[in-house]
């Protein structure tokens, strides 16, 4: 498995080996094969927007878009897709939420990986059994001790409010279509 990530902000610095590690586990437990890989883009709210309003017709900012491409080339690596976090607004809902900002990074991770497995929200059912599984893979990562240090509580409720703000009907899977690549930037 290998976690390319893309640093397109400044307003946070963050660990990258412990942000593939928590990654490839979260994609290990979902039962991705080795050859799995996955692009992480971590962008500012300018971004995000140009983004969410290309594809989406959104002209506002979001947390987290998915672009899912699930391709095999032939160097047999599947791509999964990308997951683009703005750190902006990720910084203003753990504030909001009164936890870390890592903890709601590791959330965002989550939620976008959910949706290129085909994970959505738009109905009850569809949000509850998305819900689910994010604290199903919220409790893994805390029983294989993948967050410590990261704020967490023994209910993981940050993570649930968190989840329960987002309501159904609110998808951020954007149509297959990869932001242009840049070198990782080394921490």
């Amino acid at each position: 498995m290998e976690v390319l990530i893309n640093n397109r902000q400044k307003r946070i610095q963050f660990n990258k080996r412990r942000i593939c590690a928590i990654a490839e586990e979260i994609m290990r437990f979902e039962g991705l094969p080795e050859n799995a890989e996955l692009s992480l883009v971590f962008c500012d709210d300018d971004f995000i927007q140009k983004l969410n309003d290309q594809h989406l017709g959104k002209d506002e900012p979001t947390d987290v878009l998915s672009f899912p491409m699930e391709e095999v080339f032939e160097s047999e690596i599947r791509l999964m897709g990308d997951i683009v976090i703005s750190i902006e607004t990720a910084c203003r809902q753990a504030t909001k939420l009164k936890h870390s900002v890592g903890l709601e990074v590791i959330f965002l991770l989550i939620h976008g990986l959910l949706h290129l497995r085909k994970y959505d929200h738009d109905g009850k059912e569809d949000f509850r059994r998305m819900k689910e599984r994010e604290v199903t893979i919220f409790s893994h990562l805390c029983d294989q001790k993948l967050l410590k240090g990261i704020e967490v509580n023994e209910e993981h409720s940050p993570l649930v409010e968190r989840a329960a703000a987002k309501g159904p009907g609110t998808t951020r899977k954007a149509a297959p279509r990869r932001p242009k690549k840049e070198p990782i930037t080394h921490n």
